[in-house]
């Protein structure tokens, strides 16, 4: 075989290869991902929610939001963290946590390293929305609150970049 020869069919192959790369479906998790951590309803006592699968991901933005009240005295929303199957789990700190009312004004001030996305929620009689960055964590998240009072209504959501 000559030389041009051999090199136009190594050229064809990778074309080849080349199109079937660009016409495949990205894999999980590329770019971002939305999922949803915590399906938003009442909760009455402190708990967590179940385990979210997480690997992949290096960075996650957290949204959660309370709704409603009924006799609240105080709400705390946060993540914890699992890297052994969910058998030991762990709380995480956000680097940068928001809190603002539904009008959209700020109601805690922006710090980080702190535990709790929604912190010392008092009252939703509005809607209380927070985000937090999260860029530390293991295979597994979960959402945890502590409740004092009767009822919160909470929902929490998380677009993950890898």
């Amino acid at each position: 075989m000559t030389m041009p020869l051999r090199r136009s069919r190594s050229l064809a192959v990778l074309a080849l290869a080349l199109a079937l790369f660009l016409a495949s479906p990205p894999p999980a998790f590329a770019g971002s991902s939305k999922f949803e951590l915590l399906a938003s309803g009442a909760k009455t006592a402190t708990a967590q929610g179940g385990a979210i699968s997480v690997s992949g991901v290096r960075e996650m933005l957290v949204f959660a939001t309370c709704t409603a009240s009924s006799t609240p005295t105080r709400l705390d929303v946060y993540l914890q963290s699992s890297s052994d199957g969910g058998t030991t789990w762990y709380d995480l700190p956000n680097e940068m946590a928001m809190t603002t009312a539904a009008a959209g004004t700020d109601i805690t001030s922006t710090s980080t390293m702190k535990r709790n996305v929604l912190d010392n929620v008092t009252t939703c009689a509005s809607a209380v929305n927070a985000v937090g960055r999260y860029t530390v964590f293991g295979d597994l998240v979960r959402v945890a609150w502590v409740i004092s009072g009767t009822s919160f209504t909470i929902g929490v959501k998380a677009i993950g970049k890898n």
